[in-house]
């Protein structure tokens, strides 16, 4: 098998590891740092209720000598990168010189901290001993804060699950954690549908070590620092900051993925690469139902918080979501009601982890969504000015709900989600049996059809749909922002749906849904369906996407087989979005088979997709008629 032509880019890299920038890196501008010189404490032993030490670096602000509220990041990336320890300006350093402690630490079993490290594992019992043991040092006032973008968020969300009094403030970004209890998702950080985000074989690869070259464990701190800095803890392989750095090494690297993302099984992506021993293998050959996820501590509908939040995301973030499924399960299930009363959501109009590089002129992805200026740095002083230091003034005037609408291009705000008084309204897929590529006859309509009708495709895994573009080799997927699709609808194993040209404005924001009819030659397939603004123009912009991997369109616990030729009916969650389609803009639907190289291939068979090498072709169906009217539900709000 061939890959489709064209190369990868760096976007699958910066989407999978994109928590590391979000140092300087990662920002339009440095937000201007605060009156205090900053001090670093380096490399304090945090002991564990099982006594593993973790490794935590301490920032004081310099003249102020009274307890201070605690900013705490614990992360897998090493806190000892330029993401907090970098001068004039880092992380770690902005909240130090605005009066906070700040403290960052490695993950167990990740760089100077002692212990096993699995991924995702023990962040719970980890997060809440590390906060009752900030809040009895002398330099505390009792209160602790988190915060922390993609697997530090993650473990901010995990940490609020300890219940620990002492946690006062939260916030978490992009931590998508949600599990199948949680609005039936069973996200589970790189499952989505029911298939696998291939790129988390290259997280793996760079980040997910589980090897790590330490001085001996037991020392003291003094003992340590003086013989640290003659050991690498880096692996010497693959990692973020080389390939970052090296754009030869960055062009080699993603060629040999281009080609490792093809490999069946899937399981087998990361043979011939020299990486060190990671999870890749046990979290991918684990079925999404396994009860070993269960044992991880994900959020699920009965968990318990108590915790003031501040949720941050972004539209084209993969866990967006979440992140509403979150601030509305903290809203109902926090036990106390200051914690309930308490809860804060802001959505970015841009991709993970970079909600604070908006700016003047905001581009996501190709398209310039205009002045998204917002001062995310200010906002989260100011939280952790009320929670930590007790201003009770510092969020006065601060809406619940705050959220950027693309198309209108203007910060919006709410007190709550789904927005009050949302119509969800169907539109309904037609055509005259061609709907095949954008040169198809594929519409929408107002009305469901009234005759029978079906457009039929074919899907085969070697020669999958891709969203990598053969002319740039830009990914083109919506998790990375929002690109001109129309060279992407050129196959025939994609079917386009295009309303007419809209004559007034039309606002769609929240939770958006597919509604397929479809019937299968094969047993098991994949629907892909994504929701597109085509512009007067013609550019062709994706919005956001949703995937069902047929199997589980009852049930991610107990799968269900197709009987080949019979009509199901799957409901697709195409996650969320806030896009106004200004008149004479249309409406676009395109649905496929797959969404390769970002979920791993359906295969066909009804085997494991993940373990099995052989594959079948799949004729694939999707009806429009009275009887079996397929459609989308957009969230349509009114001025």
């Amino acid at each position: 098998m061939k890959l489709p032509p064209g190369r990868y880019t760096a976007a699958h890299l910066i989407i999978c590891c994109a928590g590391l920038l979000v140092g300087p890196t990662g920002l339009s501008q440095q937000p201007e740092l605060g009156p205090h010189e900053v001090r670093l404490e380096r490399s304090h032993f945090v002991e564990m209720r099982d006594g593993v030490r973790l490794s935590t670096d301490l920032y004081f602000p310099v003249g102020l000598e009274k307890p201070l509220g605690t900013v705490l990041e614990r992360t897998p990336y090493d806190k000892g990168t330029d993401q907090f320890r970098a001068e004039p300006w880092s992380r770690a350093r902005y909240f130090a010189s605005h009066g906070f402690v700040f403290a960052a630490q490695d993950k167990r079993g990740k760089f100077e901290s002692e212990g096993e490290y699995l991924t995702t594992d023990g962040d719970i019992e980890d997060g809440d001993d590390t906060i009752g043991w900030i809040a009895r040092q002398p330099w505390s006032n009792g209160k602790v804060g988190m915060m922390g973008c993609s697997y530090p968020g993650f473990t901010t969300m995990m940490a609020a699950q300890s219940l620990n009094p002492q946690l006062a403030g939260i916030i978490p970004q992009s931590a998508a954690m949600a599990t199948g209890s949680m609005g039936n998702r069973y996200s589970l950080l790189w499952r989505r549908g029911g298939s696998v985000a291939l790129s988390m074989a290259l997280w793996h690869a760079i980040s997910g070590s589980k090897v790590f070259l330490r001085p001996p464990a037991g020392l003291t701190r003094e003992e340590y620092l003086a013989v640290v800095d003659q050991y690498e803890l880096r692996p010497h392989g693959l990692s973020f900051d080389k390939l970052m750095s090296d754009p030869a090494l960055l062009a080699s690297t993603l060629d040999r993925f281009q080609q490792a993302y093809l490999t069946l099984p899937v399981i087998d992506i990361l043979e011939g690469f020299e990486v060190p021993p990671n999870d890749w293998r046990l979290m991918t050959s684990l079925d999404i139902a396994d009860p070993w996820w269960d044992e991880r501590g994900y959020m699920t509908d009965d968990a318990r918080v108590d915790v003031p939040a501040l949720h941050i995301n972004s539209w084209h973030d993969y866990g967006v979501a979440e992140t509403f499924i979150h601030f509305n399960h903290f809203r109902g299930n926090a036990r106390s009601k200051q914690a309930r009363d308490n809860q804060y959501v802001i959505i970015a109009p841009t991709s993970h982890c970079q909600a604070e590089t908006v700016s003047g002129q905001t581009m996501v992805g190709e398209q310039d969504v205009g002045d998204a200026s917002f001062d995310f740095w200010g906002t989260y002083v100011r939280w952790f000015d009320r929670w930590l230091n007790g201003n009770k003034n510092a969020l006065d005037g601060m809406p619940h709900v705050q959220y950027y609408n693309i198309g209108a291009n203007e910060w919006r705000s709410a007190d709550s989600w789904p927005l009050p008084g949302t119509e969800y309204k169907k539109f309904y897929l037609t055509s005259n049996g061609n709907a095949n590529s954008r040169f198809g006859d594929g519409r929408i309509e107002a009305q469901a059809p009234e005759g029978a009708g079906s457009d039929v495709y074919v899907y085969d895994p070697a020669t999958p749909f891709t969203t990598v573009s053969a002319l740039t080799g830009k990914d083109l997927d919506v998790w990375g922002g929002r690109f001109d699709r129309r060279e992407l609808q050129t196959r025939e194993d994609v079917l386009i749906y295009t309303s007419g040209p809209l004559e007034e404005p039309l606002n769609v924001t929240g939770p958006m849904t597919a509604v397929l009819y479809v019937s299968s030659s094969a047993v098991d397939t994949d629907f892909e369906v994504t929701l597109v603004d085509v512009f007067p123009d013609g550019r062709a912009m994706g919005i956001n996407i949703g995937s069902l991997r047929a199997r589980y369109r009852n049930s991610f616990e107990a799968p269900e087989m197709m009987e080949p030729g019979k009509v199901y009916e799957l409901e697709l969650d195409m996650n969320v979005a806030s896009n106004t389609f200004l008149p004479g803009h249309r409406i676009q639907v395109e649905i496929t088979s797959s969404r390769f190289p970002n979920h791993d291939r359906n295969l066909n068979t009804g085997g494991n997709n993940v373990l099995d090498t052989e594959y079948v072709t799949a004729e694939n169906t999707i009806h429009h008629s009275a009887q079996y009217p397929s459609h989308v539900i957009l969230p349509v709000v009114r001025p």
